[in-house]
Formats: C-alpha cells, structure tokens, sequence
C-alpha cells in the first residue's frame, strides 16, 4: 500500500480514536461520572467516517496545493486542513465545532509521523503544534460564533397580564389579525387575561429565544424569569376549512426552579382554556363547546 495513504488512514484512526476520548475526559470533568459511552461510540463512528470519506481525500489535495512550499509548509497546511473543516460548517452546522477538532488532531498525527523519522528537533515542533492549538480554538470560537449569527430564532416578546399563573395558548397565522409591533428584533404577542393570544405571525423555528414579561392596566412591564417559564409542546388542530398551528407554555410567579422550567408541574392548578374552545369562542367554526 502507498506510503502516503498508510500514513493518512494512521492520521484518521488516531484522530477518531482521540475526539472521543477528550470528549469523554471533558464530561468526566464536567459531571464527574463516565456515563454516555454509547454516545462516545457513536461520535467515534461518525469522527471515523468523516476521517475516511472527507479527511484523506482533501490531505491528499492540501498536499498538491503546498508541493511546492517549503519555508512555511507546516503553517500552510495546517491553515488550510482547519479552513477545510470549518467549510463543513456549511453541511454539517454546529457538528463542524468536531470537524475543526478532527481535522487538527489528523494533521498533528501526520506531521508528527513525517518528522520521527528524520532529524527530529522536540523544540520547533512543540512550538508549530502549539500554534496549531491556539489556531483551531480560534477557529472553533469562529464556529460558534457563525453558528450563533446564522441560527434561526424565535424572538418572540410576550406580554402577560400581571400575576397571571397557569397555562398559555399561541394560536399562529390567524390572518385576521394585525401585524405585531416590535421591540427591537422581537414581535411582540399580548396574552389576554383568560391566558391566550391569537397573532398573524406564522409558527416560529429554530432556537428558543423569547422574553416573557407581566403587564399591568398601567403598562408597566416585569421580566419574567426563565425559571418560571415551562415551554410546553406545539401541535395543530383543524375544522373543515383549514388548520389551525398552536403552541403551549407555562408561567408560575413563585417557586421557580429549574425542575419547573424543564418538566413543569403536574400539581399546578391550570385553568387555561383549551385550543379548539379557544377557536370556537374566537368565530373559526364549531368545535363541538
């Protein structure tokens, strides 16, 4: 077998093997248990794949691109074996935070391979892989950072009548309805004192990123902690003439946790109206109340 692919399919192993093994460390850290091995498996069977089906392949085309470098071919490389992982980010989203770790620890493995047979010198390559280092988490701080940038949002800015606990209705692309003011880049939603709101807005996606506030007669506003909000779930419900798209969530003004905001209560005295008793009271048809 060519040298050459022997010393990449060695680079692409050991770059599987080590992704997950510092991912495991790190959750060792983190929580103080070894749980999630299969995880760990399953990241060490994707970080292989990728190794093999993307990894080899473009090495082999950084090596026709830097042939003829020599003075700065370590940094070259490397530069453009970390860009390459970080155009992944265009396929792969967020998973190229893993890429970008892949595709450094497959260069330092090769490079180390090419020198240990030569005149080694420990002190010029312990400086090239430590700006190796600090040059992937750069780029993997550049990852998040255009993941955060292009990740769709809800922003959605609500408005809750002062001391209202229980239940919460969003019923979506009422056409009906006005046009949401805006604070900033949020739409606003009013909910009414029987813990509903109707809006034009079509159901939202992407990452959770709303701001929940109380509202008194006067207008004036409280922030609602995250830890009083339980997100509930979203569905749909239709008449004869069309559908309907919903989503639930819960508030409390006392007690809040994080055990609440995650699971909510199932000893919470929720008075709220159901969606379809929402639509019938609001003129869309008889859904049997």
């Amino acid at each position: 077998m060519n040298k050459h692919l022997m010393r990449k399919m060695k680079s692409a192993l050991l770059a599987s093997y080590l992704l997950p093994m510092l991912l495991g460390l790190y959750l060792v850290y983190e929580s103080g248990s070894a749980e999630g091995s299969l995880a760990l498996i399953i990241v060490f069977l994707l970080a292989l794949a990728g190794n093999f089906l993307y990894g080899i392949p473009v090495s082999f085309l950084i090596d026709a691109i830097t042939k003829k470098v020599d003075r700065f071919h370590f940094l070259l490389s490397g530069f453009l074996h970390i860009l390459f992982a970080l155009l992944s980010f265009f396929i792969i989203k967020e998973y190229s935070f893993f890429a970008i770790i892949c595709a450094a620890l497959f260069f330092l493995s090769e490079e180390w391979q090419k020198v240990k047979k030569q005149n080694f010198k420990w002190k010029p390559m312990i400086v090239k892989s430590i700006f190796m280092v600090g040059f992937t988490v750069l780029t993997l701080y550049l990852s998040l950072y255009m993941h955060e940038l292009l990740e769709k949002k809800t922003n959605e800015y609500y408005l809750i009548p002062a001391g209202y606990v229980g239940g919460v209705t969003v019923i979506y692309d009422i056409e009906d309805e006005p046009q949401p003011n805006k604070v900033g880049d949020y739409n606003v939603i009013k909910i009414n004192d029987q813990g509903y709101g109707l809006t034009a807005l079509p159901e939202p996606e992407g990452t959770f990123n709303n701001k929940y506030y109380y509202i008194d007669e006067e207008g004036r506003k409280e922030k609602i902690k995250e830890k009083c909000i339980h997100i509930g779930s979203s569905g749909s419900t239709s008449n004869d003439d069309r559908d309907f798209l919903y989503s639930l969530f819960t508030v409390i003004n006392s007690n809040c946790t994080d055990h609440f905001s995650t699971y909510g209560s199932q000893y919470l005295e929720d008075h709220s109206i159901g969606v379809e008793e929402i639509l019938q009271r609001e003129g869309f048809g008889d859904f049997g109340y």
